[in-house]
C-alpha cells in the first residue's frame, strides 16, 4: 500500500501480470522513478513515511478468478481483487477466507496481504500469513517469480510467500495468490458483558484459557469505544463500564450452549449485565468491532502489541487519557483513537511519552498506526528493529537494489 504523498505522482494501471512485469523492468532501465503499488487506498497513511514523488501502480484491473478447486478448498486469484469480492465467490460454495478486514468494498486482496491487516477472529483463525499458499509477485527489476503454489502442502525450502506478508510493499509488487480456504458456519452469536470495574474484565479475560466453550473472538472496549460501536451496529447495548464480547460461529445448537455456557462461567466476575446478540444484529456488531480500527476522523490512530496479561494496564493508562480503546483481547492487540483534543504534535507526544510508561520494552511496543501526515516524521511510525532486521534488509537488497519499491518504508529502521 502506499502512502500519502504530496509530490508529484504519476498513475500506472496494469492490465496483466506481463504488462506490469514490462512497465518495471522500463522503470529499472530507464531513469528509475519510485514505484508504489495500491489496491483499494484504504491504507494509505499506515506507518505513513515521508512524502516523495514517483508511479503510483494501481492494481485494481488484475481482480480474476485464475482457478477455483471448490473440493480442495482452495482458490487463486488476482492480487487486485477486492475482500467482498472474494467473499461472494466462495460463500456461493458454503465456504470462507476468515479473515476480517475494514472497508472490505474497497481493500484488495494484494493490500491485505502487503499490510498484513486482520481483526477479531485472528484469536480463532490466525492471520492472513495462514492462508497464503502461494504468491506471484514482481520484483524492482521487473522479473515475475513465484512462490508456493496451487495446493497446500507445496512448500519445500524457503518459503518466501510467506515473506511478503507485511511487506508494505517494500520487497515485491504482489501479483497473484493462492489461499486456503474454510467453510462457512451456520450461525454466529455474540454475548455482550459488561464490568464495572478492569479487574474483573481482566480475570473473566484470564478466564478464557479455562473456559469449556471455544470462542472465535474476544473483544475488549472501553466504554468511549462501547459507545461507538454499539451505535455504529444500531443496537441498544449498556456501554458505561468495561466490555468484553465473546464470539461464537459453529452450528446452531452448538452456539446457543455455548453462549449460554459463558454466561453462567463468568457469572464469579460480577459482570453488571450480558446479553445474547443473534442472527442479522449479531452480524453488524461484529462488523462494526472489525471496522472500528480504521482511523475514522480521529488525529491519530495507535496500535500496541502487548503480553494479554499486560493489556489491561495498558488499556487503563489510555482510558485515563481518554482514549477510546479496542483490543483483540486474547492476542494482546490494541488500538486506540485519541481525542480531538490532541490537537497539535506536542499533545500526541505527550500522550505518547505517558503510554509507553504502561508497556515494558522488552516484550511489547507501541507504533503510530495512522496519523496526520505533517505530523508523520516526528511521531515512531514503527517500532525498534526487530532480531531478523539484518536478513530482512539482506531480502530487501536482493529483490530491490536499487531501492525503488517503496524505499522511504521502514526508513527510521534503516537509520537507526
Amino acid at each position: 500500500m502506499s502512502p500519502t504523498h504530496s509530490g508529484s505522482l504519476e498513475e500506472f494501471v496494469p492490465a496483466s501480470q506481463t504488462e506490469l512485469s514490462r512497465f518495471m523492468t522500463d522503470n529499472a532501465e530507464a531513469a528509475p522513478k519510485q514505484l508504489f503499488s495500491v489496491g483499494g487506498r484504504t491504507s494509505l497513511s499506515v506507518c505513513c513515511p515521508a512524502s516523495q514523488s514517483g508511479t503510483l501502480i494501481c492494481m485494481s484491473q488484475l481482480n480474476r478468478v485464475i482457478d477455483y478447486p471448490v473440493r480442495d478448498m482452495t482458490i487463486t486469484v488476482e492480487a487486485g481483487m477486492r475482500l467482498d469480492q472474494l467473499t461472494e465467490i466462495v460463500s456461493a460454495e458454503g465456504q470462507r477466507l476468515p479473515i476480517d478486514v475494514p472497508q472490505s468494498n474497497r481493500a484488495t486482496l494484494g493490500g491485505v496481504i502487503a499490510t498484513n491487516t486482520c481483526g477479531p477472529r485472528r484469536f480463532s483463525y490466525g492471520t492472513i500469513r495462514d492462508y497464503v499458499i502461494g504468491i506471484s509477485a514482481i520484483d524492482g527489476e521487473g522479473n515475475l517469480f513465484k512462490s508456493g503454489g496451487r495446493v497446500v502442502k507445496n512448500v519445500a525450502g524457503y518459503d518466501l510467500s510467506k515473506m511478503l506478508v507485511g511487506s508494505l510493499g517494500t520487497l515485491a509488487v504482489i501479483s497473484q495468490v493462492s489461499l486456503n480456504l474454510r467453510p462457512k458456519p451456520e450461525t454466529m452469536s455474540m454475548v455482550w458483558f459488561a464490568f464495572e470495574s478492569f479487574q474483573n474484565a481482566d480475570r473473566a479475560l484470564e478466564a478464557i484459557v479455562t473456559s469449556g466453550t471455544r470462542p472465535t473472538a474476544v473483544e475488549y472496549c472501553n466504554s468511549k469505544a462501547a459507545r461507538q460501536i454499539a451505535a455504529e451496529s444500531r443496537s441498544e447495548l449498556p456501554s458505561e463500564h468495561q466490555i468484553v464480547c465473546v464470539c461464537y460461529e459453529g452450528p446452531a445448537n452448538v452456539v446457543n450452549w455455548q453462549a449460554e455456557r459463558i454466561r453462567e462461567e463468568w457469572k464469579e466476575f460480577s459482570p453488571l449485565s450480558s446479553q445474547i446478540v443473534e442472527a442479522e444484529k449479531a452480524t453488524r456488531l461484529y462488523n462494526a468491532f472489525t471496522e472500528y480500527q480504521t482511523s475514522s476522523d480521529d488525529p491519530v490512530t495507535l496500535k500496541a502489541v502487548v503480553l494479554p496479561s499486560q493489556m489491561m494496564k495498558f488499556v487503563e493508562a489510555a482510558t485515563e487519557l481518554n482514549i477510546a480503546v479496542q483490543a483483540h483481547a486474547a492476542d494482546g492487540i490494541v488500538f486506540g483513537h485519541l481525542p480531538d483534543s490532541a490537537s497539535s504534535l506536542e499533545d500526541v507526544q505527550q500522550i505518547l511519552k505517558q503510554l509507553q510508561k504502561a508497556i515494558s520494552p522488552q516484550t511489547a511496543h507501541l507504533t503510530i498506526y495512522q496519523c496526520e501526515s505533517e505530523w508523520a516524521e516526528s511521531l515512531p511510525l514503527f517500532c525498534a528493529a526487530p532480531p531478523g532486521w539484518s536478513l530482512m534488509q539482506q531480502l530487501k537488497q536482493a529483490l530491490d537494489p536499487q531501492q525503488l519499491l517503496n524505499s522511504q518504508r521502514f526508513a527510521e529502521l534503516v537509520e537507526a
